[in-house]
């Protein structure tokens, strides 16, 4: 039996190569990853306004960078454990740029997409399975389309606006989650070999 997406695939003139699954379960992840942060727009201002409301702009902004933190102690140790000893302090560069980016940001908020477009990043790469040719060029305009999108769905609603800005942060993000993705996956092809 013929698979619809492949045939949309070629339709758009997306690299044979690239071996996109559907379904397949990883896909059903990235769809209801997409689904849950397309669905929370209109949301996030009005918990952002009660939280600054209830407990202060300031210390909202704590708590997210915080908890931020903690995620990417999180991530630099599973990415430590995977990589070997020689690689570390490449995959401390990108998050190095992160700290950097986010401590300039104005909004408390916006310093997830950050992490959120990371994890798509991230999600939609190990989802198109093994790395070769330009799969990461196609992650990472995937995900930068799917940014775009973002944005746009809240240009449309009446609480959110656009702003180039955010889509700038989004693929800053997913340029991170790229370069933890690509310095992880030459680990995990090893260690199917041993």
């Amino acid at each position: 039996m013929r698979n619809p997406f492949l045939g949309l695939v070629q339709f758009v003139d997306v690299p044979r190569h690239l071996h996109l699954h559907y379904p397949g379960p990883l896909w059903a992840v990235v769809a209801g990853y997409m689904l849950t942060i397309y669905l929370t727009l209109p949301l996030t201002p009005i918990v952002s306004r009660a939280a600054f409301r209830m407990i202060g702009r300031r210390e909202t902004g704590m708590i997210i960078s915080f908890g931020l933190l903690i995620i990417l102690i999180g991530v630099l140790w599973f990415a430590f454990r995977r990589i070997r000893v020689e690689q570390r302090f490449k995959v401390l560069r990108p998050f190095m740029v992160l700290i950097g980016v986010a401590a300039y940001m104005d909004n408390p908020v916006e310093r997830v997409h950050l992490l959120e477009y990371g994890i798509l990043a991230f999600l939609v790469f190990h989802a198109m399975g093994q790395p070769r040719g330009t799969r990461l060029v196609w992650t990472y305009l995937l995900v930068v389309v799917a940014g775009f999108s973002d944005e746009t769905i809240q240009w449309i609603l009446p609480n959110r606006f656009f702003d180039l800005r955010d889509v700038g942060m989004n693929g800053i993000g997913s340029a991170c989650g790229l370069w933890l993705s690509v310095l992880i996956r030459p680990a995990e092809s090893d260690a199917g070999n041993a």
